[in-house]
């Protein structure tokens, strides 16, 4: 059986990313990092912006866990909507960086205050079904790594 995976070893994981990230992306140029891949793709920057926006989502959700009756709803968002709006394709790498770093710092930060047993907190999907809070951190920096694939990191 599988070690069942906590908020604390998410929480360690993004601590990882957050250390690790910057120099990884250090030798890319703008150029580079707004580059597509193909019509209706996202560049490196957009993945980048994708990657705040879903830390702020989940910021919220990781605060609202904590004081809305639970199982707490899990509310979606249209990313590429966000994406665009935001629009990181024309925003500073660095500003972008900075404001993952930022939000990513805060979210770690919030996992590590969380009480013993707030693993089993629960969310509920838009499908009616139910995830526990350790879960969705898990689910949140496997999000995180998956993006991180994609632009050749992870």
């Amino acid at each position: 059986m599988a070690k069942q995976i906590t908020v604390r070893d998410a929480e360690m994981r993004l601590r990882g990313w957050i250390r690790e990230l910057p120099p990884l992306l250090a030798d890319r140029s703008e150029e580079e990092l707004r580059a597509r891949q193909g019509p209706g793709k996202w560049s490196q920057l957009e993945i980048a912006g994708h990657l705040c926006d879903s830390a702020l989502h989940n910021l919220m959700r990781f605060v609202r866990i904590q004081f809305e009756p639970r199982p707490t709803a899990l509310m979606p968002y249209a990313q590429d909507d966000w994406v665009r709006g935001q629009n990181y394709q024309a925003a500073s790498y660095d500003h972008v960086l900075t404001l993952w770093l930022s939000l990513n710092t805060r979210i770690a930060d919030i996992w590590a205050g969380l009480p013993e047993g707030a693993g089993e907190w629960l969310f509920v999907r838009p499908d009616g079904g139910t995830v526990t809070l350790d879960l969705w951190t898990e689910d949140y920096v496997s999000h995180l790594e998956h993006h991180l694939r994609a632009l050749d990191i992870a």
